[in-house]
């Protein structure tokens, strides 16, 4: 079975470079970041899914962490070759202080990458995973701002039924970014759905290897 990696915004598929090793896995970037720059700005969210499910020509586990999640989610939705889910810092409406972030802090946050982008992203960088992560490249600045605004736009809470593959709720219990609560509430939603709920950050993967967790 092959497995896809999908990273979150402001980072890069470096971001999974310790699961270099599997085979048979494909590692992508988001649009505007790492290595695709090359990207239309309208329609971005419905654009790279499709983008994405047709690489997907054989069984397949789709991995996506927080905006990666919901790319991965959507991409489920669409194709019938992906047999398993895995969504870690996942949230199915972000901007929701239950279910994602503070709405009045994710403003804050667009302001501040307005005004300073790149310090705001190692910063975010830093909330997010402990490190600034400053061998990783900066994704472009008006692309991934478009591409965080469909996200902060994007309410899935009405299509979590719709997915009935096997699916893996990763989440860490001091998560800063996305309010642990929508593990739990995705978890109640998805009904093949496993959660686990972990000791760590918005990024769990960085810590331990996930795959302890999902069944073969």
């Amino acid at each position: 079975m092959k497995t896809v990696f999908i990273h979150g915004w402001g980072f890069s598929k470096e971001i999974f470079r310790d699961y270099y090793y599997l085979d048979n896995s494909l590692f992508l970037d988001l649009p505007f970041h790492g290595d695709f720059k090359d990207f239309e700005k309208n329609n971005i969210f419905e654009d790279y899914v499709n983008y994405i499910s047709n690489l997907i020509n054989e069984k397949t586990t789709l991995i996506g962490w927080s905006l990666g999640g919901s790319v991965a989610f959507l991409t489920a939705l669409k194709n019938p070759f992906i047999e398993k889910l895995v969504l870690i810092g996942f949230s199915p409406k972000f901007n929701d202080s239950l279910l994602g972030s503070d709405p009045k802090v994710i403003k804050a946050f667009m302001l501040n990458l307005n005004n300073d982008f790149e310090n705001t992203v190692y910063q975010f960088r830093k909330t997010a995973t402990g490190e600034e992560f400053r061998e990783i490249p900066l994704p472009e600045k008006e692309g991934s701002k478009e591409l965080l605004k469909e996200y902060i736009n994007l309410d899935l809470t009405e299509k979590l039924h719709l997915v009935d593959i096997p699916t893996y709720i990763i989440h860490g219990d001091k998560d800063s970014i996305v309010n642990p609560n929508s593990a739990i509430y995705c978890h109640e939603k998805i009904k093949n759905s496993q959660l686990i709920l972990l000791d760590s950050n918005h990024a769990p993967f960085l810590e331990r290897d996930i795959f302890q967790y999902i069944d073969d």
